[in-house]
């Protein structure tokens, strides 16, 4: 009886053991994954392929890029929020998972649950025109819609995405009525501009500056105008103060990953955004470097949710699950 009561207690404190989480004197003792839920080549995949080398020699680690798509990266996200909370699983946040989607349908993490780590960087939207239609700037677009109401589409790279939103947002402050036509991913929302099938994307300002020879930016979502394309007007400037959209990545945590930890990542990626060879070639993507304690990042998507959600529900948008 007293072997098989020390043997159990055995069992039962080994196995306790391994349930408690690393600790930050001793982590990170193995490679560190970092789930992005798109597909590699995208913006958020360069900026972490360029980052996470760099951190993972902070750390003493390598930070191993996983690629998990899916469902405009709401997969990737429910993976890393749902992973164990020992350290060795992070996820790149993006706004439009973390503060778009769940306005939308279920999304298969608990939005409560997201451990805010740190901002990577921020980098302004931008409406692209084809100019085959006689479109030169936003305003004769916006100008053309009212006289056709529902006769011209813009695209965006799937339903529910952050660029989706933005046309909404362009269609309540400009009183217009454009179609929207949903893609499988960025290049083959690109792919229908050119060829005419929709009329307007907006993106992500790295994805535009190479189809300045083949198409029309007309306007950087923002209230100044971006180094990356100084003759580009912003839409507070064209008389839309209220057409303001970024993309805007973060790192991301299982909820319960020890704080320890958290701040030990926390510190590596903000020295390494700090690296001049880091930095340059982050804004030279039109991606601006935005340190940020975890705090600052978990308020800054309370105010995009509600910001997104007041889009959401003043233009109906119902997206089917």
């Amino acid at each position: 009886m007293l072997r098989s009561t020390f043997l159990t207690s055995a069992l039962a404190l080994a196995f306790g053991l391994a349930a408690v989480p690393a600790h930050a004197d001793n982590w990170p003792s193995k490679p560190i994954k970092l789930i992005v839920g798109y597909p590699p080549g995208g913006p958020v995949d360069g900026i972490v392929r360029l980052m996470m080398p760099f951190v993972g020699k902070e750390l003493g680690q390598p930070v191993v890029i996983e690629n998990r798509g899916g469902a405009a990266g709401v997969t990737g996200i429910g993976t890393a929020v749902n992973a164990e909370p020992d350290g060795y699983t992070f996820g790149v946040g993006v706004l439009g998972v973390l503060a778009v989607a769940p306005h939308l349908g279920k999304v298969p993490f608990k939005p409560a649950d997201v451990n805010y780590v740190t901002l990577l960087t921020k980098s302004p939207h931008v409406f692209v025109l084809n100019p085959a239609r006689g479109f030169n700037d936003l305003k004769s677009f916006v100008g053309a819609a009212q006289k056709a109401p529902g006769k011209l589409n813009y695209g965006s790279p799937g339903q529910g995405s952050s660029t989706h939103m933005d046309g909404e947002l362009l269609q309540r402050e400009a009183n217009i009525d454009i179609m929207h036509v949903p893609y499988k991913g960025g290049a083959a929302s690109v792919n229908a501009l050119l060829g005419d099938e929709v009329q307007m994307l907006a993106v992500e300002i790295s994805a535009a500056a190479p189809l300045q020879d083949k198409l029309k930016i007309a306007a950087v979502m923002g209230e100044t105008r971006s180094p990356l394309l100084p003759q580009v007007p912003t839409t507070a400037e064209l008389g839309y103060p209220g057409v303001i959209a970024s993309s805007i990545y973060g790192i991301i945590a299982p909820g319960k990953t020890p704080a320890a930890i958290t701040d030990k990542f926390r510190a590596a990626v903000h020295k390494v955004l700090a690296l001049p060879e880091v930095r340059d070639r982050l804004l030279k993507q039109g991606q601006v470097p935005t340190p940020t304690s975890g705090e600052e990042y978990r308020k800054l998507m309370e105010q995009e949710s509600l910001r997104w959600r007041d889009v959401i529900k003043s233009r109906n948008i119902k997206i089917d699950n």
